[in-house]
C-alpha cells in the first residue's frame, strides 16, 4: 500500500513538472533577462547589447519531458544555462573574469 502511494506520488509530480515547464519563448526571455543583468545594462544598452552580442551568441533549447534546459555560448564556451521545471527558472552563469 505505501509503494503504491508513493507511484501516485511521484506521477503526479511528473503530471505538474510536464504542465507547467516553460517553452522555449519564455527560455528565451528570462536568458535574455539574466544576461543584462549580469552586465548592469540598462534599456539602452540592453538594445546595443541584444544587436550586437545576438549575433555572436548561439542558443540551444532542449525538451526533457518534466523540465527544459536553455543553453546560451558565445565564442565556444557556455555563457548561461538555465533549467525550467515547475514554471521557474534556475540559472547558472559562467563565471569567467
Amino acid at each position: 500500500m505505501r509503494m503504491l502511494l508513493i507511484l501516485v506520488l511521484l506521477g503526479a509530480l511528473a503530471v505538474g513538472g510536464f504542465l507547467t515547464r516553460p517553452g522555449e519563448e519564455a527560455q528565451k526571455r528570462n536568458a535574455d533577462a539574466e544576461i543584462a543583468k549580469a552586465n548592469g545594462s540598462d534599456g539602452i544598452g540592453a538594445l546595443i547589447d541584444s544587436v550586437v552580442g545576438g549575433i555572436t551568441r548561439e542558443a540551444k533549447f532542449e525538451d526533457m519531458l518534466v523540465a527544459t534546459k536553455y543553453t546560451v555560448t558565445q565564442g565556444g564556451s557556455t555563457v548561461l544555462e538555465c533549467l525550467g521545471a515547475y514554471a521557474q527558472f534556475f540559472c547558472s552563469k559562467n563565471e569567467t573574469k
